[in-house]
């Protein structure tokens, strides 16, 4: 598996916080700082799109197989 900050990777991507997590989460919208939060990229969950979580850019995340 390849690390990678989350700000790097394509719209749709599919990566792992950790390298042996069983969980996928797939890389979304970006959502720009404002009155009700930070700057973050929304990514929803592989298995569950309705729930998903907010990620910094600057997050490093694993890509690959």
């Amino acid at each position: 598996m390849k690390q990678i900050e989350l700000k790097k990777l394509k719209h749709g991507t599919y990566f792992k916080r950790k390298p042996d997590a069983k969980r996928e989460y797939i890389r979304e919208h970006y959502n720009p700082r404002d009155a009700y939060g930070p700057a973050a990229y929304w990514c929803t969950r592989a298995d569950n799109i309705g729930e998903g979580i907010e990620l910094r850019g600057n997050t490093r995340v694993f890509v690959g197989c």
